[in-house]
C-alpha cells in the first residue's frame, strides 16, 4: 500500500469516526434540594413526608426502591445483628427467634469463630464530596443492603445532620449502579 493510499484511508476512518453519533448519556442528575445525585435515566423520586427530616424514595428499575433521609436521626446503616458475643461466649441468633423474642443459641468460644462469616454485608470507606462516608454492599448481590452512611453533612443548630440512602435485596445492577451513584452525591449547603 503506497503512502497516498494509506493517508486516503486514514483520512476516511477520521471521517467517520466524526460522523458517527454517540447514543445520549444514559444518566441524569436529580436534584433533590439539599443534594444532587447522578442516576441512570430511568430512576425516578417518589415524594415522601417526613417528621422531623428530609426523607424520599427513588423508584429504581426492575420494582427496587431507595431510601434516603438527611436529618439528625439518620441510620448508620448497622446490620441486625444475627450473633451476640457474651463473657467471651459466641451466640447465634435462633431462625425459629421472632422479632419481639430474639434467642440466642451457643456456638463457641468467640476467640475460635470467623465472626465475618456471619455478616450480610461488607463495610468499606471512602470520601464523598469530601466527607468520610461508609458504604454498606451485600456479600453475595440481591442479599443484603447496599448504601451510604455519612455522620456529618453540616451542623444543625447544636447537632450535625447525617446522611444515609440504602436498598435492600437489589437487582444486581440496581446494586453496581446505585454504588457507582453514591460517588456522585453532592450536598448543596
Amino acid at each position: 500500500m503506497s503512502l497516498t493510499n494509506h493517508g486516503i484511508l486514514i483520512a476516511i476512518f477520521v471521517f467517520l469516526s466524526a460522523c458517527h453519533t454517540r447514543k445520549p448519556a444514559e444518566t441524569k442528575m436529580l436534584d433533590l434540594g439539599q443534594f444532587t445525585i447522578t442516576v441512570p435515566a430511568t430512576w425516578s423520586p417518589v415524594k415522601v413526608r417526613g417528621i422531623d427530616s428530609y426523607v424520599g424514595l427513588i423508584a429504581l428499575d426492575y420494582g427496587d426502591t431507595i431510601n434516603f433521609d438527611l436529618g439528625w436521626y439518620s441510620n448508620s446503616l448497622e446490620e441486625d445483628q444475627k450473633f451476640e458475643i457474651l463473657n467471651g461466649d459466641f451466640y447465634v441468633l435462633d431462625s425459629a427467634s421472632s422479632d419481639s423474642v430474639r434467642n440466642f443459641t451457643f456456638y463457641g468460644k468467640a476467640d475460635t469463630v470467623d465472626v465475618e462469616r456471619f455478616m450480610e454485608n461488607k463495610i468499606t470507606w471512602t470520601t464523598v464530596d469530601g466527607r468520610k462516608a461508609k458504604i454498606v454492599s451485600p456479600k453475595r448481590t440481591g442479599q443484603g443492603m447496599t448504601g451510604i452512611y455519612i455522620d456529618s453533612i453540616w451542623m444543625a443548630g447544636s447537632a450535625r445532620d447525617r446522611f444515609q440512602m440504602n436498598g435492600r435485596n437489589l437487582n444486581a445492577e440496581n446494586e453496581r449502579r446505585l454504588l457507582n451513584a453514591f460517588k456522585t452525591l453532592r450536598f448543596n449547603k
